[in-house]
């Protein structure tokens, strides 16, 4: 499957080997999904050719599992909230929770075939650590539940009925009781967890990164496109500065206020308009055509739609200006954006439209940060012109590599290693 959320397993799964761990995955058939990606798929794939992982499949038994093969659908921004509505009003804590039974059986069988010492779910989706809970509960091994974004108070769950949010509470807190770990990717979840059962023997952060062989030349093979160098110079007036947004954008959390900002700059400094390009690669930006038509950018939007991971890395690096954006209205401070350790990685200019939160934490020791308000187009007009300006002098700041380094996938795993070893230690499996 394609988008941000697979990335942390799968770099999980590269490089336990190096530290002592095999995985052995148990996932639902693909079925039905948005976006699928061949580069992700090729390095699973490698990984199986070198016998570092096992990969064993169940039927999905989800609304998105009629078809046993993978296929790919994404429906229109009204039908897909229209389906977000009835999948929390009838699914409890969602729509995935159909594998629990096949998923069950089969672990079982993988856990005595394969002397299984300890058990990593990553949510969401949460119905996986449904089926971890009952593995515990069953089989006494060490379990750690990851958090890629809250639970109960997700951002992306929107409660039909109070009886829903308390149901779900519920379900949360039993799950929960059973963990010998909790893993999350910032501190405000983790916060939030501990808050709300504060008998938890661990809630830990584990934040996400990016894989430095991404980045090696050797990661894109044949290709006509040559990364920039790192060394930073200052440019031509006429030079194109390339902005790329990498990823998807939520409802409520669109490009607008950065394309009204482009276009008042523009407005204001009318030479910009023969060199900026703004470039979007991930979720299809049909939705806010008619605000580009409107606003006569259209000339300068290039538009890539969904691109597998290795080529959403290289535009990445070709890009003279990254930019992020969080309009979330609801949690926002939880969020944290992934694709920001991979533009942190370029060792680019970062221009972020965020509020307070997790993301602004990061960026601001980050030294190529340019970050402002996302409600705000005469703050967000100042902070584009001040990177494009420090751009075409050279005037970027110099970077802190060793703490870029913290933030490498097989550092993370190494972590990741270490809190299993630890579990080992505490709780050895017969």
């Amino acid at each position: 499957m394609g988008g941000s959320g697979v990335q942390r397993p799968l770099k999980y799964v590269k490089y336990l080997n190096e530290f002592g761990w095999k995985p052995i995955i148990l996932v639902p058939e693909p079925g039905l999904y948005h976006t699928f990606d061949s580069s992700l798929e090729q390095e699973l794939q490698k990984l199986i050719d070198q016998n570092k992982v096992q990969i064993y499949r169940v039927k999905g038994g989800t609304p998105l599992h009629w078809n046993s093969s993978k296929m790919q659908w994404r429906p229109g921004i009204r039908l897909e909230k229209w389906l977000r509505r009835f999948s929390h009003f009838f699914y409890l804590p969602d729509n995935k929770k159909g594998w629990i039974k096949q998923g069950f059986q089969k672990a079982e069988e993988i856990i005595e075939k394969h002397s299984i010492q300890a058990i990593y779910a990553t949510a969401p989706p949460y119905s996986n650590l449904m089926l971890a809970a009952k593995l515990k509960a069953r089989l006494n091994i060490p379990t750690i539940m990851d958090f890629r974004d809250d639970w109960l108070e997700s951002h992306l769950i929107a409660y039909p009925t109070p009886i829903h949010k308390i149901l779900m509470r519920r379900l949360e807190a039993r799950i929960l009781a059973v963990a010998d770990t909790v893993i999350t990717i910032n501190e405000p979840i983790a916060r939030a967890i501990s808050r709300r059962y504060p008998s938890l023997p661990s809630v830990v952060v584990q934040t996400h990164g990016f894989d430095s062989d991404d980045f090696d030349a050797s990661f894109f093979p044949g290709s006509s496109i040559e990364k920039k160098s790192t060394n930073e110079k200052s440019l031509s007036k006429n030079e194109t500065i390339r902005i790329l947004y990498s990823g998807t954008f939520y409802t409520d959390s669109g490009p607008d206020i950065f394309l009204r900002a482009v276009k008042k700059l523009i407005k204001e400094v009318p030479s910009l308009a023969n060199i900026i390009e703004l470039h979007f690669q991930g979720s299809p930006i049909e939705p806010y055509l008619p605000l580009i038509n409107q606003l006569g950018l259209d000339k300068i939007v290039h538009d890539h739609g969904y691109v597998p991971h290795n080529e959403a890395i290289l535009r990445m690096q070709q890009a003279s200006i990254l930019w992020l954006n969080n309009g979330h209205k609801k949690r926002k401070h939880t969020i944290t954006l992934s694709k920001t350790y991979e533009y942190m990685a370029t060792r680019r200019p970062v221009i972020a439209l965020i509020p307070e939160g997790d993301t602004k934490k990061v960026l601001k020791d980050y030294s190529r940060s340019y970050i402002t308000s996302p409600d705000d187009i005469e703050k967000a007009k100042k902070t584009i012109l001040h990177a494009i300006t420090d751009v075409q002098t050279g005037n970027l700041k110099p970077l802190n590599e060793q703490w870029l380094e913290t933030f490498t996938r097989k550092a993370i795993a190494e972590s990741l290693a270490n809190k299993l070893d630890s579990l080992l230690d505490h709780h050895p499996v017969n």
